[in-house]
């Protein structure tokens, strides 16, 4: 058990379903099939070298690419687990064989394809798990600033102000804004896993807008919420709820009329769209009434994360048009397996 849990932390499974990866792979594998003929002391020529290796490195790799993809679709349980190593670099150590040693009928220079094979996938499972080790330290961080700017004492204060002036005239809408709240920071300081549910991220959002609607009106804060993309959708924990945060601060409460907020999430294809609008008033404009001094704080922190996560498959972008600041976020569509899933298989 020992030596699986240092294979485990010194190799990784590269997640085939990430572009970035796919493309270091490629690029990594092309460059070692240009580099080997210029170290190995052979007369024969060097195109000639390049081609031999590439008859059966090519279609070995395009094979372990599908069956990469295919494996962390189905079976992410499996590539994650500790003994996720020893069965990736198995089943791709097959698929070399059947090409090589079977449809090839290579004999002669097997096991020299053999070691070539070995030496690429391991240092390659290797260079992923350094990386990984890299970014340890600034996933902490970014989870821990990200704590930081979405528990803003602001709204921590207002809502328990709130809930303390409801209580002898409206005491159920007091109940209901404490029991959102508690849920909010239950969320947001609860420890585990870095991933959430599109579904989840929505019912959270819906739950600090009540809080808010609650405390300045359900008339000066109104959402327009169009959710047609799948509840089952993976995003990293705690997605929507800051970026509405920053939408009442800097949009609504800027302001003394009323604002409408925009959340719209879609599906195309492989990939979940999300894009929220807030109205927007310049500090420097005499129409803001409050002027908060601007602050991306959140949407680095989430910029972070996405690519921590995602590599280069999620992009967010924000921009401020005619009177709105909107945030268009795309992430690629991955189904969360439920705690059933994963306890029944």
């Amino acid at each position: 058990m020992p030596i699986i849990r240092q294979i485990h932390s010194w190799f990784a499974v590269p997640d085939l379903r990430n572009f970035g990866t796919i493309a270091r792979l490629v690029l990594t594998s092309m460059l070692a099939l240009l580099l080997f003929p210029l170290i190995n002391h052979s007369s024969e020529n060097y195109l000639r070298q390049v081609y031999e290796n590439a008859a059966w490195a090519a279609p070995t790799l395009l094979l372990i690419l599908i069956k990469g993809y295919a494996l962390a679709n189905r079976f992410s349980n499996v590539t994650e687990s500790r003994f996720g190593v020893p069965i990736v670099h198995l089943s791709n150590l097959l698929l070399f064989v059947l090409v090589d040693y079977v449809i090839l009928g290579e004999r002669m220079a097997f096991w020299q394809h053999f070691f070539l094979f070995n030496f690429f996938a391991l240092g390659f499972m290797y260079t992923e798990a350094s990386r990984r080790y890299s970014l340890a330290p600034s996933l902490s961080e970014a989870r821990l600033s990200a704590l930081t700017a979405r528990i803003r004492p602001h709204f921590l204060f207002n809502s328990l102000n709130a809930a303390i002036s409801l209580i002898r005239l409206r005491p159920y809408d007091a109940e209901t804004l404490l029991e959102n709240l508690a849920n909010l920071f239950r969320a947001q300081l609860r420890d585990g896993s870095q991933n959430s549910t599109l579904g989840q991220e929505i019912e959270w959002a819906q739950e600090y807008i009540a809080i808010e609607q609650i405390r300045m009106g359900h008339t000066r804060v109104q959402v327009m919420w169009q959710h047609h993309a799948p509840d089952d959708a993976e995003t990293p924990h705690l997605l929507l709820q800051p970026l509405l945060e920053n939408a009442v601060f800097h949009g609504i409460e800027s302001t003394h009329r009323p604002g409408c907020i925009s959340v719209l999430t879609t599906r195309q294809k492989h990939w979940i769209y999300i894009r929220i609008e807030n109205p927007y008033i310049p500090t420097d404009s005499r129409e803001n009434a409050k002027p908060h001094k601007g602050n991306s704080m959140a949407l680095r922190n989430l910029k972070e994360r996405l690519v921590l996560m995602y590599d280069n498959d999620a992009v967010i972008k924000s921009r401020q048009l005619d009177g709105i600041f909107r945030v268009d976020i795309r992430l690629p569509y991955r189904r969360k397996a439920s705690d059933l899933k994963k306890l029944f298989g």
